[in-house]
């Protein structure tokens, strides 16, 4: 059994590659994105480069993520466990925030403009902000950590990444949800699809008109109801 949340990661990329792992609606824009295992872990290793090559993050440090429901949000989950960072649910060192600069780090503050692939913002931004869509196509697909965690290091406040492993229910199928996956509930679900070797429909600003036919479409096995966030 993997130890830690990149070994977990690994082991789904190597089980089914190919086979979507997260795929991302947003009803308000009209977007839809799919993202298989190989294709999250290339920006997972871009990310992960950018965090370390010019935010400089090293292992212990922390990571907040203020970002809606947005596949992104996975992105930097895992990302910032490969360099061995912990996420938090209070100030980071480094912040990662939407167009509404709803946070600040307390040494880098990274904004996603949250358009399609990643996309960069098209004003100037505010002073002190850094523009993740103009910095991350630049950095490789492949990322070997300098100081990896372990099972006991922190991976989410005070819950390590042993924690987080152990307390996930394995989750096997395709699961409809609406909600962040990177607060202390959503980093246990996202662990426990990575366990189990399911996969998310995440989907921002949900029409419940759509609901039936999204289920159908997307070959969903459960809907999770109630966890907007």
């Amino acid at each position: 059994m993997s130890r830690v949340l990149p070994e977990l990661f690994a082991a789904a990329v190597r089980r089914d590659g190919g086979a979507p792992f997260l795929t991302y609606y947003d009803d308000a824009s009209s977007e839809r994105i799919e993202l298989s295992a190989v294709t999250t872990a290339n920006w997972v290793a871009k990310t992960a480069n950018l965090l370390v090559d010019e935010y400089d993050l090293e292992a212990g440090e922390t990571v907040a993520i203020g970002l809606p429901p947005h596949w992104l949000g996975v992105v930097w989950a895992l990302s910032a466990w490969s360099v061995g960072a912990s996420l938090t649910s209070g100030t980071g060192a480094l912040a990662i925030t939407g167009p509404d600069f709803a946070i600040r780090g307390e040494r880098e503050t990274v904004a996603s403009a949250l358009l399609p692939l990643g996309g960069r913002f098209r004003e100037p931004l505010p002073d002190g902000i850094q523009d993740y869509g103009a910095e991350v196509y630049n950095h490789p697909d492949v990322f070997v950590p300098f100081d990896p965690p372990t099972a006991e290091s922190p991976a989410y406040d005070e819950l390590t990444h042993a924690d987080l492993i152990n307390q996930a229910d394995a989750v096997t199928d395709r699961i409809l949800v609406t909600r962040t996956l990177t607060d202390r509930d959503g980093v246990r679900l996202l662990t426990g699809v990575m366990s189990g070797g399911g996969s998310i429909v995440l989907c921002r600003n949900l029409d419940p008109a759509k609901l039936e036919r999204r289920v159908a479409d997307e070959k969903v096995d459960r809907v999770i109801q109630g966890l907007e966030g």
